[in-house]
């Protein structure tokens, strides 16, 4: 046996966890150790009874929470007029009698609770069909209904056919026949808005700006952005032919990074009219930019 085996076994053997008595279980009897066992188990049923009783509080708050939402979703001025009146079974049982017997004209005359702004409108939506139907018009507008249908007119009936198709072609695997007769999928306009776009470029032109803040460099003096190089260009560019400068001298002065920024933002104030520019674009007569 070497020196370092000879070491290993004279290491004392390692508690199994904290709070073990291994010295006791060796060496107590077999009545302490049962006790131990005994005391043992009844120190776990006490923890599992403050298990079960911070279960029991986790119940009760959550039944307070859902109570409490339920009164915020309700009327509670006629819950407390309810309450403070209470009606009894004969006097329900001849409420339930009179009201049965009135007329659609005299229930629509008594006012009814409001209900919530969402529930509200679609309630109204739903009235506003129902009457249209019922006058055999469409449910989305006044036209009369088409032969084929009896809830659309010819417009919104050709549109909920389309969108049934192109939904059960979305549903289905491609190069089926519902995928192949579907016709052309709509195209998804997620961030293609006007307002995503202009939205979309302000975030980026801010986010520019505070990098080149961070970096030591005036926003104003660096036209990174399509938006700041046209700003710069306006700023910088020459009122008269004769002194119009080239893109060259415009970058240079402007401080544009990126040779196609600057060509994009030239082209872009072309088309707007608000530059013009002299020359043919060729080497010792380039084009020169100035505003018009």
């Amino acid at each position: 046996m070497t020196k370092a085996h000879r070491l290993l076994a004279r290491k004392p053997p390692q508690p199994l966890s904290k709070g073990v008595p291994i010295n006791f279980l060796l060496g107590g009897s077999d009545s302490e150790v049962g006790s131990f066992e005994l005391a043992t188990l009844a120190k776990v049923a006490e923890l599992r009874k403050q298990v079960q009783l911070l279960e029991d509080q986790i119940r009760d708050q959550m039944g307070l929470a859902w109570l409490a939402a339920w009164f915020r979703a309700m009327d509670r001025p006629a819950l407390k007029y309810a309450i403070e009146n209470e009606e009894g079974a004969l006097e329900w049982a001849k409420r339930m009698v009179r009201e049965g017997q009135r007329s659609e004209e005299e229930n629509e005359s008594i006012p009814r609770p409001p209900l919530p702004p969402g529930a509200a409108h679609l309630a109204a939506a739903l009235r506003y069909q129902e009457r249209n139907i019922a006058e055999g018009k469409c449910c989305y507008c006044p036209e009369p209904q088409d032969r084929n249908s009896v809830r659309y007119c010819t417009e919104h009936l050709a549109i909920a056919r389309s969108r049934a198709s192109q939904k059960k072609a979305l549903d289905s695997n491609p190069g089926s026949r519902e995928y192949l007769y579907a016709g052309e999928l709509p195209e998804s306009t997620h961030g293609r808005q006007p307002g995503s776009l202009a939205s979309l470029e302000r975030a980026r032109e801010k986010k520019t700006r505070a990098i080149l803040a961070e970096m030591g460099i005036p926003p104003e003096s660096a036209a990174v952005t399509l938006r700041a190089a046209k700003e710069a260009l306006l700023k910088l560019l020459p009122r008269s032919q004769d002194e119009a400068k080239t893109q060259d001298e415009l970058r240079e002065y402007a401080l544009i990074s990126s040779k196609a920024t600057l060509q994009v933002a030239l082209k872009g104030l072309l088309s707007e009219k608000r530059i013009e520019r002299i020359g043919k674009g060729i080497n010792g007569n380039p084009y020169r930019y100035f505003i018009a």
